[in-house]
């Protein structure tokens, strides 16, 4: 049989039964069937995630793997794209252990979190729109949050849902503008979005590499910007799946954990140093910023009684080091601004 051109990739960890049944119904449906999806469980140990898709692994798309050990939030990401390949043959449950192996040869790949969900039209609208634009590395999609629960960062997302329909436009995006832009705001918000809304050509990914599996919060930024740096990309405005808000969602804990405050400094660094000679001033000018603004989001969480995790600390520990002036044009920038 044939290879799919698109190898969905659903890490999965501790899923409720009724959210990854609904996320891979939510891959069953779509129009473009030329598709295989791969689920990929991080060792859950609560949840038996084979029971809740056994009746799924007959169709022949449909894949489940086992990494032998818990490997985190960007590892899992990682084996599920750097993994042993799944069979669109056999379908099934692949053999369990092991990430290495050959790479699927697959021409898209695409992430679905184990708890989001795609429109039926989502994987057709976003590949017509690659194949529209050869220059553009990787496509997003608009989508909404759906809030389960009690979750205090809920309203975070209804403003970045608006401040990308207020600034993003629709089409191709040339990847230097659009970086220098998003550098000078720190690379906050997250305006391409969750990985459940982007798919990327594979050969954009084996150009840039792995998730930074060390990062727990801001790796999806982190890897966005780095695939800015090579590719121009696509906003497709329409809104083409759900993201779900929920207490156990990684990202409301992280966020509650105060992980990715110096994450995003980290990622700021990654890029300057990956950017033409002559556009690092206006790159350090950028860090000088955002450093100044992390300071102050440091002290706001410390004054509320709220942890901050020390995720990225030895970067910036590094930059002081290396960068006395410009550390102090920050705390400079810092004073003025709580002044």
């Amino acid at each position: 049989m044939e290879r799919s051109r698109t190898v969905v990739y659903m890490p999965a960890y501790e899923p409720k039964r009724e959210h990854i049944r609904a996320a891979v119904e939510s891959v069953r449906a779509q129009t473009n069937p030329d598709w295989t999806l791969l689920i990929n469980d991080d060792a859950s140990v609560r949840e038996d995630v084979k029971s809740h898709v056994q009746d799924y692994l007959s169709d022949p798309r449909i894949t489940l793997r086992r990494n032998p050990r818990n490997l985190g939030i960007g590892g899992n990401w990682n084996a599920c794209w750097q993994g042993a390949p799944p069979s669109p043959e056999a379908g099934g449950v692949a053999r369990e252990g092991g990430v290495g192996g050959v790479r699927q040869s697959s021409e898209y790949v695409a992430f679905l979190f184990h708890d989001d969900l795609w429109e039926p039209a989502y994987l057709e609208k976003m590949i017509a729109a690659l194949d529209l634009h050869p220059s553009a590395g990787f496509a997003a999609a608009n989508h909404t949050y759906v809030k389960e629960g009690e979750v205090p960062a809920a309203p975070f997302y209804e403003e970045l849902h608006a401040f990308v329909q207020k600034n993003i436009a629709p089409g191709l995006h040339a990847h230097g503008e659009f970086l220098r832009w998003w550098m000078a705001r720190g690379l906050k918000p997250n305006v391409i979005g969750e990985p459940s809304f982007v798919v990327l050509r594979r050969s954009l990914m084996e150009q840039i590499g792995p998730f930074n599996a060390s990062m727990v919060q801001f790796l999806d930024s982190e890897y966005w910007a780095r695939c800015l740096l090579k590719a121009d990309w696509i906003y497709v405005a329409e809104d083409l799946g759900k993201f779900r808000v929920h207490p156990a969602g990684m990202s409301a804990v992280n966020e509650g954990l105060g992980r990715g405050v110096f994450e995003r400094f980290q990622t700021l660094q990654t890029v300057v140093a990956g950017l033409p000679p002559e556009e690092r001033s206006a790159g350090n000018a950028a860090i000088v910023n955002a450093l100044s603004g992390m300071i102050g989001q440091y002290f706001a969480r410390r004054k509320q009684g709220r942890s901050v995790s020390g995720h990225g600390k030895s970067g910036l520990r590094e930059f002081i080091l290396r960068h006395p002036l410009l550390t102090l044009r920050a705390i400079i920038g810092w004073i003025k601004s709580s002044t």
